[in-house]
């Protein structure tokens, strides 16, 4: 699209027609990679209900006018081929909200997991067993988001107030011990997501010793 609208035609040195089915073809895996993904979000905010973070909500703000700005270019290419000229800058915009969008996302994950790797690169060694306090600036930092550590009221996640010392852990209903914990972590039940390679051994420790005074 850039080819043909920024160069004249002795410019250009690939056919239009080329690449025009290449953008038909690029276009029809976008929408197709859009729909996959959306369906995650959608369960993904079905999940966290009212809950959602600002981060989230202009997420989804600019997936949906996305999504509106593409409708209307598909339906103007279909049905109203009057406004044909309008076509070029909607893709343009199309294009812009999506890298918009995806970068918002990305920069998002990098720089969680660059701060995550820097919070336990100042957690002290600790290599025999648990320690409460570093067990606790896990939590804060890794699991407070979904749960509450004062109480057993749902945040996004149950909370774990006394959950060691109850029979059953809440929503897998397994026997509530260090191990059940662990597996929950490492491998988890329903929506939970996983901490095996972001925690390791001595962390699992630490928020375990935590959890234990909770």
């Amino acid at each position: 699209m850039l080819t043909l609208m920024g160069k004249t035609v002795t410019e250009r040195n690939t056919s239009p027609v080329f690449l025009l089915r290449v953008h038909k073809w690029s276009g029809l895996f976008f929408i197709v990679l859009f729909l996959v993904i959306s369906v995650f979000c959608l369960r993904y905010v079905a999940f966290i209900g009212d809950q959602l973070l600002v981060r989230a909500v202009f997420h989804g703000v600019l997936a949906l006018v996305l999504f509106v700005v593409l409708l209307l270019k598909l339906s103007i290419v279909k049905f109203y081929r009057q406004f044909l000229k309008l076509v070029p800058q909607m893709g343009m915009t199309v294009f812009s909200l999506a890298f918009v969008t995806f970068c918002l996302s990305a920069g998002f994950f990098f720089l969680t997991r660059w701060h995550s790797s820097e919070v336990q690169a100042q957690l002290p060694s600790v290599t025999t067993s648990g320690n409460t306090q570093i067990g606790e600036r896990i939590f804060d930092n890794k699991c407070s988001f979904c749960h509450y550590a004062d109480k057993a009221e749902t945040k996004i996640g149950p909370g774990l107030k006394d959950v060691l010392r109850k029979e059953k852990l809440p929503v897998s209903g397994k026997p509530s011990t260090p191990e059940n914990v662990i597996q929950q972590l490492k491998n988890p039940f329903k929506n939970m997501p996983s901490f095996q390679s972001s925690l390791s051994e001595q962390n699992i420790k630490d928020l375990i010793a935590y959890l234990k005074t909770l």
